[in-house]
């Protein structure tokens, strides 16, 4: 299997990390290196629809009553 594979092994491609809400779980760490960086996975991944109200208010600039009625409708959660 790709994770087990030796060349993934040795460029530490692959990180366990503690997911808060989902526990253990392994991560594609990052491809790039450099002689004096140590790359990491800062965070685990976000839970579904995690950033939805922040997305629609900062990004699509939605006010409350708007996000409301999405979610009411089943269009976002």
């Amino acid at each position: 299997d790709t994770q087990n594979h030796d060349h993934v092994l040795a460029r530490d491609m692959v990180k366990e990390i503690d997911h808060p809400a989902c526990g253990p779980m392994s991560l594609v760490n990052t491809p790039v290196k450099y002689s004096y960086s140590e790359p990491s996975i800062r965070m685990p991944p976000p839970m579904l629809g995690q950033h939805t109200d922040e997305v629609l208010r900062n990004v699509l600039e939605m006010d409350g009553g708007e996000i409301e009625k999405l979610r009411k409708e089943g269009v976002v959660a």
